[in-house]
C-alpha cells in the first residue's frame, strides 16, 4: 500500500516505518504536526519537542514533507473521541486528509505502543478518511523493542528527559546503545518504560536504513523547564542541524528486519515440547525429534537457501546505503524431500559441516529487491510447488499431525505411496469433509431474557428471505425491536453471534451488518457457517447489558460492581504484530463487571492478515496466543485460565483431537465444546468463542451424568462461589458411539442404528433431559431463595396429595420446574417483564447433528413447552442450531446463566 508516515522525528516513527516497508508497503510522505512559535505544546497526542528537526529529517530521506501547526487543544479527553471543531485531532484529520487527496495514500503509519489515547483518535481519523492504520509497534514488549531497534541501527538521542533517574544534564544527547544498561536499571527500579511510553523520555533519530543521509547536531540549546531536585526535567533545541553522506556499505553493515511470520515464530517454542504425548507413535516423536536437531544445527546460510525455494521473502533496500533485509520464518520449516525424512542424519553432517558461515556473509548473499516493495520469491523444486501451508488444501487433506510438521505436500505422500513405505504412524489425510444440510424447516421464535441486574439474552432470531441482504436485514430488524420492547439500544449491546447458511457471502452480510452497528465500539461478535436449510440465511443471538435504574436490594460488593461498572471495549483497527486488527464493525473484546467476551478468534498473523500456513497445529496455538493477548489487554491479571466456557468450531472431526489437545495444554479451567461446522471466516481450519471471569479461580466444577429411556447424559457445570454465574454443558448420546478424542469408525450397521435411535428421540425424552439439566444448574440457591423455594415444595405438595389426577410424572418430576404447570401464555409473560427481570436468566443453545437427531419441530416445541413451564422459576431463551458432526453426540445442550437473586 501506498503510505503516508506520521512523524515526530523520535524512535517510534521512524523505526515502524522500517517495519511497514518490511511488510512490503512504500512510504510515499512524511507527516507531522507542529507548534507556532513554540519549543513544545503539552499535548496529549503528538511529541513536539524537537518539531525543528523534522524538515531536515524529511530530506535526509528524501521524502516530501507534509506539516500543518496545532495549537494542542484537547477538548475530549475521554477514552472515546466524537470528532470536535476545536479539538487537536481535527489537526490531524485536516492533514491526511490533505495528504490522501494530493498522494492517494491507503494507509497511515504510526509509531503508537501503548496509548490507548493516541491508538483510538488515529484510528478515529482513518475511518472517517477510509485509511488503515499501520501500528506495528503496538502493545510489543518495550524491552525487546528497544533491543531491536539498536540492533536495527536506528540511531536516535535522547532529547527530554521526565521521571526518576533521568538528569538533564547527564542524560540529554545521549543515544540508545549509550542509554540502553541505564533505562533497563530504572526500569527495574522505577518501573520506568524503557521505550518512554509513558513520558519519561523523547528521541529524535539521526540515521537510520531508510534515510539516504545522517544528520549532524552542530549546536543545541538546553532547556531546563522544571530544576525538581528530585525529579528535574529538560530538553533540547536544535539550532543548527546538517546533513552529511553515509559511507558507501562495503558488505559488512547488513539490517535483519523482522516481519510478520517471525513475530509468531515463538509459537516453536512449545511445539513439541511435550514428547511424551500419547497420541504419538514412537516413530512419529522420533521423526519430530529429527526434525528439531535439523533446524538446530541448519546453518543461516542453509536457512536462507530453503527459505528462497519455498517462496519466503527476502529483500534489501537499494536506496538505503545500508541494507534492510528481510525474512518470512515459518511457523513449521519444512522439510525439502520425502526422502530427507530417512536422510536426516546426512543432512545434519552437511548442516554441521557448514556451521562456520558467518551470518553478515549469509545475508549479503541473498540480499535483492527494492526498498518499497518486497518481492516474493516464486516456489520451485522439491516435487511440489504448494506445500502443506494452505489452509485450504488442509481442509480437504490435511496429513496426520507428523507429516503436517515435516511441510510434506499431499501431492508428495500420495505419489511417494508406491515407491516409498510410510513410516509407521503417519496416516494418509482424512477424507474431504461431508456434510448433509438441513432440509427441514426449522422456526426458532425470537425471544428475550432480563435479568434483575440488567443482562439482557436475545435468541432464536432468525432472517429467512430471497437473499442474505434481505435475510440479514430481517434479522437486524427483529433484533433491534426485542431490544427497544425491553428498554434497550442497540449500543447496549455486548456481544453478537451470527450463524449464516454461507460464509461466502460474508461481505454483503458483513455491508448490511454495518448500516446497523457502524457506532463505536460495536459489541463482539462471532460468525460461523451453520448447514441451515434453504430459506434460512442467518440466525443471530446476542447478549446486552444496561444497568438497572432502581437499586435492586442486594448490597453485596460484587453486584455493586457491576451496577456500577462501566462498558470497557477494545476495538483495535490498526494493523499490528500484537492481534489481528478488527477494522469491521465489532470488537475485539467487551468487558462489563467481571464478565469479559471476546470475538470470535481465528489464526490470522496480526501483520498480514492472513491465515498461518502449517495445518490444523499452529492455527490452534497463533488462535490461543490472540485470545490471551486480548485477554491481558483488557485485565492486567487477565489469562486463558480466566476463560469459564467457550466453544470451539472446526470445519472437520479429525481437527478435534488436535484442538482439544492444545487447549487442555494450556488451561483446563474452562468447559470447552467442539463444534463441527461445514465452513468458517477465512478458510480457516479452527475458531473459539469464549466468554471470562475475573475470579475463575472461585468457580467449582462438577461432572454429573444420567440416563434417559436409551440415551446417556453426561453434564458438565462451573459456577462461582455466589452461584449468581454459572455454565452448563450437556451431551446427549445413543450409546452407540465413542466420546473420545480419538473417533472411533463405526460399521455402517452401527451407524445407522445410532442414527436411527437419535432420530426416535420424544418430546418427553426432551423435557426429561431438560428438567434434569435446569435442575443441576439452578442447584444450590442462595439461603434466602432456597427457603421460598421449600415453601412453594410444600404447597405442591399439599396440591398433589389433593388432586388424584395427578400423574406419575408429574409426581417425580422436581419441583424446581414444577412451578406453573400451564401456565400463562408467551404474549402474558411478555406484559410482565418487570415481574420476570427478578428471575433468574438462562440461555439455552441446542446444537444438533443433522439427520441424527429428531424433528426440528419436536425439538423447537418441546423446548418450548419446557420454557411455559418454567416461567415462575426461570427466564428461559433458547436456538436451536444445525451442526455436522458433535464429537460422536447426537444433541449438545449448553446452557450459559447469570442468576441474581432479589431478597
Amino acid at each position: 500500500m501506498r503510505v503516508v508516515a506520521m512523524v515526530s522525528g523520535g524512535k517510534d516513527s521512524c523505526y515502524n516505518m522500517m517495519q511497514c516497508v518490511a511488510e512490503g508497503h512504500e512510504i510515499v510522505a512524511l507527516a507531522n504536526l507542529h507548534p507556532k512559535d513554540r519549543d513544545e505544546l503539552d499535548s496529549f497526542m503528538y511529541q513536539t519537542v524537537g518539531h525543528m528537526g523534522i524538515e531536515i529529517l524529511a530530506s535526509a530521506m528524501g521524502l516530501p514533507l507534509y506539516r500543518r501547526e496545532t495549537k494542542g487543544k484537547s477538548t475530549q479527553t475521554g477514552k472515546q473521541y466524537v470528532p470536535t471543531d476545536d479539538d487537536e485531532v481535527e489537526d490531524l484529520y485536516s492533514l491526511l486528509e490533505t495528504c490522501k487527496h494530493e498522494l492517494h495514500v491507503e494507509a497511515v503509519a504510526v509509531g503508537a505502543i501503548l496509548s490507548d489515547y493516541q491508538r483510538v483518535r488515529v484510528e478515529n481519523v482513518c475511518s472517517r478518511l477510509n485509511l488503515i492504520s499501520l501500528a506495528y509497534l503496538w502493545r510489543r514488549d518495550q524491552t525487546e523493542l528497544l533491543q531491536e531497534m539498536i540492533d536495527c541501527q536506528v540511531h536516535a538521542i535522547i532529547i527530554k528527559v521526565a521521571a526518576l533517574g533521568l538528569v538533564p544534564d547527564r542524560h540529554l544527547g545521549k543515544s540508545l546503545r549509550e542509554m540502553q544498561t541505564h533505562l533497563l536499571k530504572m526500569r527495574d527500579k522505577y518501573g520506568l518504560n524503557v521505550c518512554g511510553e509513558g513520558g519519561e523520555y523523547e528521541t529524535f533519530t539521526l540515521d537510520c536504513p531508510l534515510f539516504k543521509q545522517r544528520i549532524v547536531v552542530e549546536d543545541i540549546q538546553t532547556i531546563i523547564s522544571s530544576a525538581d531536585p528530585i525529579c528535574p526535567v529538560g530538553y533540547i533545541n536544535f539550532t543548527k542541524l546538517t546533513l552529511h553522506q553515509k559511507e558507501s556499505n562495503t558488505g559488512g553493515d547488513v539490517v535483519f528486519v523482522k516481519k510478520s511470520l517471525d513475530y509468531i515464530s515463538d509459537l516453536n517454542e512449545s511445539t513439541y515440547s511435550d514428547l511424551s504425548d500419547p497420541d504419538f507413535s514412537e516413530t512419529e516423536l522420533e521423526l519430530i525429534e529429527k526434525e528439531t536437531r535439523l533446524r538446530e544445527s541448519l546453518s543461516q546460510n542453509e536457512l536462507i537457501s530453503r527459505s528462497n525455494s519455498f517462496g519466503r521473502h527476502l529483500a534489501t533496500s537499494s536506496s538505503s546505503p545500508i541494507p534492510i533485509v528481510t525474512k518470512s520464518a515459518s511457523v513449521d520449516e519444512p522439510i525439502p524431500t520425502a526422502s530427507s525424512i530417512t536422510g536426516s542424519a546426512s543432512l545434519l553432517l552437511l548442516a554441521n559441516a557448514n556451521q562456520s558461515t558467518s551470518t553478515s556473509a549469509l545475508v549479503l548473499g541473498g540480499a535483492g529487491g527494492g526498498s518499497s516493495a518486497l518481492q516474493a520469491n516464486s516456489c520451485c523444486g522439491f516435487g511440489s510447488s504448494h506445500p502443506l501451508g494452505s489452509s485450504t488444501a488442509a481442509v480437504c487433506g490435511s496429513l496426520s499431525l507428523a507429516i503436517s510438521s515435516l511441510g510434506l505436500s499431499t501431492t508428495q505422500c500420495n505419489n511417494n505411496a508406491a515407491t516409498t513405505t510410510m513410516p509407521a504412524g503417519i496416516t494418509q489425510p482424512p477424507s474431504p469433509m461431508k456434510y448433509e444440510r438441513e432440509f427441514r424447516p426449522l422456526a426458532n421464535q425470537a425471544k428475550a431474557a432480563i435479568n434483575a441486574k440488567g443482562w439482557m439474552w436475545l435468541a432464536g432470531i432468525q432472517g429467512c428471505a430471497s437473499s442474505m441482504e434481505k435475510g440479514m436485514q430481517q434479522a437486524l430488524d427483529t433484533l433491534r425491536e426485542l431490544c427497544h420492547s425491553n428498554g434497550y439500544d442497540l449500543q447496549d449491546l455486548c456481544f453478537t453471534t451470527l450463524y449464516v447458511r454461507s460464509i461466502a457471502e460474508y461481505p454483503a452480510l458483513n455491508s448490511v451488518y454495518l448500516q446497523s452497528f457502524g457506532f463505536h465500539n460495536p459489541p463482539t461478535r462471532v460468525c460461523v457457517e451453520c448447514p441451515l436449510p434453504d430459506d434460512c440465511h442467518v440466525i443471530m443471538e446476542a447478549i446486552a447489558y444496561r444497568a438497572p435504574a432502581t437499586h435492586s436490594g442486594d448490597d453485596s460488593e460484587e453486584t455493586q460492581t457491576l451496577l456500577n461498572g462501566r462498558r470497557n471495549t477494545m476495538h483495535v483497527q490498526g494493523i499490528s504484530h500484537w492481534a489481528p486488527a478488527n477494522i469491521g464493525p465489532y470488537s475485539q473484546s467487551t468487558r462489563i463487571g467481571d464478565i469479559t467476551y471476546i470475538s470470535g478468534q481465528i489464526a490470522l498473523v496480526p501483520g498480514s492478515m492472513t491465515i498461518i500456513e502449517g495445518g490444523i497445529r499452529p492455527q490452534c496455538k497463533l488462535t490461543l496466543r490472540h485470545i490471551s493477548r486480548i485477554a491481558q489487554a483488557m485485565n492486567a491479571q487477565g489469562q486463558l485460565r480466566d476463560v469459564v466456557h467457550g466453544i470451539c468450531f472446526v470445519t472437520h472431526p479429525a481437527f478435534i483431537g488436535e484442538a482439544r489437545r492444545q487447549w487442555e495444554r494450556r488451561t483446563t479451567n474452562a468447559i470447552m465444546d467442539y463444534i463441527v461446522l461445514p465452513a468458517l471466516p477465512r478458510d480457516a481450519l479452527v475458531e473459539w468463542q469464549v466468554w471470562a471471569h475475573t475470579h475463575n479461580d472461585r468457580f467449582d466444577y462438577e461432572e454429573t451424568g444420567c440416563s434417559v429411556s436409551d440415551y446417556t447424559i453426561s453434564i458438565r457445570r462451573r459456577w462461582n462461589y455466589e452461584n449468581n454465574c454459572a455454565a452448563i454443558v450437556c451431551y446427549v448420546a445413543t450409546g452407540l458411539a465413542s466420546s473420545t478424542t480419538q473417533l472411533t469408525q463405526l460399521s455402517d450397521d452401527v451407524l445407522g442404528n445410532h442414527c436411527r435411535l437419535a432420530q426416535s428421540l420424544s418430546a418427553e425424552n426432551l423435557d426429561e433431559i431438560l428438567t434434569y439439566i435446569v435442575n443441576r444448574l439452578l442447584k444450590d440457591y442462595p439461603i434466602t431463595k432456597r427457603q421460598r423455594l421449600l415453601e412453594q415444595q410444600q404447597q405442591q405438595q399439599d396440591e398433589l396429595k389433593a388432586n388424584s389426577t395427578a400423574t406419575p410424572t408429574e409426581a417425580l418430576t422436581p419441583p424446581i420446574v414444577q412451578a406453573a404447570p400451564g401456565g400463562a401464555g408467551d404474549q402474558q409473560q411478555q406484559s410482565s417483564t418487570d415481574a420476570n427481570n427478578t428471575l433468574p436468566a438462562i440461555h439455552l443453545k441446542l446444537f444438533y447433528q443433522v439427520n441424527a437427531a429428531p424433528p426440528t419441530d419436536l425439538m423447537l416445541q418441546a423446548l418450548h413447552d419446557f420454557r411455559r413451564k418454567c416461567q415462575e422459576m426461570a427466564s428461559i431463551v433458547y436456538t436451536v442450531l444445525p451442526a455436522c458432526s458433535l464429537h460422536n453426540f447426537m444433541l449438545k445442550l449448553a446452557l450459559v446463566s447469570k442468576l441474581f437473586f432479589i431478597v
